[in-house]
């Protein structure tokens, strides 16, 4: 219980930050893979509102939706939301960091699915549309392909750290490599 009440206050805290994006100056629209482990193959796509805050930095807040499969495990979609800071360099490379909450739906192979419930008993769980809450964090790295002009075209590189909760704890963290393009819209 004390998790979900700490996830809700993260929750908020990230849609108070997103009102503040009222004046957004650029909409962005990205695709990538997105590999569970870095091996475990998918696809995320996003959204992006941009605010400058000053020439080289901006406030960034980001809806992800994707999937991936790990094929013997399980098969995850998810849709998160992030909020972070982008810095740009004179060189055309771009550092990043975002905090992210979202929702993880996963679908597990075979029929030995067991969870501890709250009591610490050892239970049989569905193998099929678990639904899960999954906080993030997440450090990029990147280049401006087109830094000379209005528009952008950025190719980012992202390790990801995200948490599957009530599923698991939060000492067993997912770890996560996406490597994308990014398209400026206006």
């Amino acid at each position: 219980m004390k998790n979900v009440s700490w996830l809700c206050t993260f929750g908020l805290l990230l849609l108070l930050s997103a009102t503040n994006l009222t004046a957004q100056k650029a909409l962005n629209l990205g695709l990538g893979y997105f590999g569970e482990t870095a091996t475990h193959p998918g696809l995320v796509a996003h959204l992006e509102l941009e605010k400058p805050q000053s020439k080289k930095v901006s406030t960034i807040f980001r809806g992800d939706i994707g999937a991936y499969v790990h094929a013997r495990n399980h098969t995850g979609v998810f849709m998160d939301v992030h909020t972070g800071l982008r810095r740009y360099h004179a060189s055309g490379i771009f550092t990043e960091q975002y905090l992210g909450l979202g929702t993880l739906l996963s679908f597990y192979n075979g029929d030995g699915v067991f969870q501890r419930d709250e009591n610490g008993n050892i239970r049989r769980a569905s193998a099929f549309a678990n639904l899960d809450i999954m906080p993030s964090v997440t450090l990029g790295v990147g280049y401006n392909l087109s830094k000379n002009s209005d528009s952008a075209n950025l190719i980012y590189f992202r390790p990801k750290v995200f948490w599957q909760l009530p599923f698991n704890n939060l000492a067993l963290p997912h770890l996560a490599l996406q490597v994308g393009f990014i398209h400026r819209i206006n």
